[in-house]
């Protein structure tokens, strides 16, 4: 009976080691190339309309590092800059994964338009818990996204929204929205960490936010622990 030694383990935990890096690397290269192709977009846009309620397309795809999905001028149907269409267009989205929880996004130049509608709610559907945010407190992000469970690392950058009435016309802006919320370990606790930074908000009624940075912790008991509170009000003139 033959007894490996030391020596032979190494050699097969290396060889093994090896072979494994060579399928990472064969399933890297495939998913490459196949991002790119039309019909891994199709069904990637159909993924996030099943998600979302609403259709999404995205000009091009690609994986960018550190291995996360990349969607480039992503856009929902019928939806510009200057029009008053609900929906909402992003130069950039990121889809990967994350060291804080099981997977991050990350949305570069994004803008959301809200638009009332005849039930008093507001559409795009699955955004429709912002409606409300210029009404009432800036922290009052910790309950209108769905990130509470800690499962996602989630962060805006360069942003705004737009809410329209029923009339079309723009009664809310925000701009410059820079958003950061992702998990945190205290002792003995769980809890989220968001960070929001805005150039300027106009709230219905001509109130005027500028240069707000806030920091706050929630978690599944407690709404809100303030960390940083800083902003500038005014009124805005007719």
């Amino acid at each position: 009976m033959k007894v490996k030694t030391p020596t032979d383990r190494s050699s097969s935990v290396g060889r093994f080691l090896v072979t494994v890096l060579v399928i990472v690397v064969i399933l890297l290269v495939t998913l490459f190339f196949a991002v790119r192709t039309r019909g891994f977009q199709e069904l990637i846009e159909a993924r996030i309309e099943t998600q979302l309620g609403i259709h999404v397309t995205a000009e091009r795809m690609r994986i960018g590092w550190p291995y996360a999905l990349v969607l480039e001028d992503v856009s929902t149907d019928d939806f510009s800059d200057g029009g008053i269409n609900a929906g909402f267009a992003a130069q950039e989205i990121r889809l990967g994964p994350s060291l804080h929880a099981r997977y991050r996004i990350f949305i570069r130049r994004g803008h959301l338009r809200l638009t009332a509608t005849d039930t008093n709610g507001w559409e795009p559907t699955c955004f429709s818990r912002l409606g409300e945010w210029p009404y009432g407190e800036l922290s009052d992000l910790t309950h209108m996204t769905a990130f509470a469970n800690g499962h996602m690392d989630l962060e805006v950058s360069a942003s705004r929204i737009e809410w329209v009435d029923g009339s079309g016309s723009i009664t809310a802006s925000a701009h410059g929205i820079s958003y950061r919320v992702t998990p945190v370990r205290l002792p003995g606790r769980r809890m989220q960490y968001h960070a929001l930074a805005l150039d300027s908000m106009t709230r219905p009624g001509a109130e005027r936010l500028s240069d707000v940075d806030r920091e706050w912790l929630s978690s599944e008991t407690i709404a809100y622990v303030e960390l940083v509170d800083e902003q500038d009000k005014e009124t805005v003139q007719p």
